[in-house]
């Protein structure tokens, strides 16, 4: 009679050996992306006021710091008898008659 023979082979994991300071993965830093800074244009109020007389029409200009719903207001804020004025936003702000 014949006997079989199974032999087990075990495998044994030996773990490598690591080096004593081991370097941290280093992923790669996203930075964020900076878009060219452009100084925003400043806006100011024109403010236009145009006066009647008889003989003649005067107009008189002025400039002040003001968003654009002020600026409006402003305008017909100063709007009265005779005189007629309107705001508008610009950057080109013109002072003066």
């Amino acid at each position: 009679m014949l006997k079989k023979v199974v032999l087990a082979v075990g495998l044994i994991a030996i773990p490598s050996i690591a080096p004593a300071q081991q370097q941290p993965q280093q992923q790669p830093q996203q930075q964020p992306q900076q878009q060219p800074q452009q100084q925003p244009q400043q806006q100011l109020c024109q403010l236009e006021c145009t006066s009647a007389t008889e003989k003649s029409e005067r107009v008189t200009r002025s400039c002040h710091a003001l968003n654009a719903t002020d600026c409006t207001n402003l305008g017909r804020a100063e709007t009265g008898v005779g005189r007629t004025c309107r705001g508008y936003i610009t950057p080109n702000c013109v002072q003066g008659r």
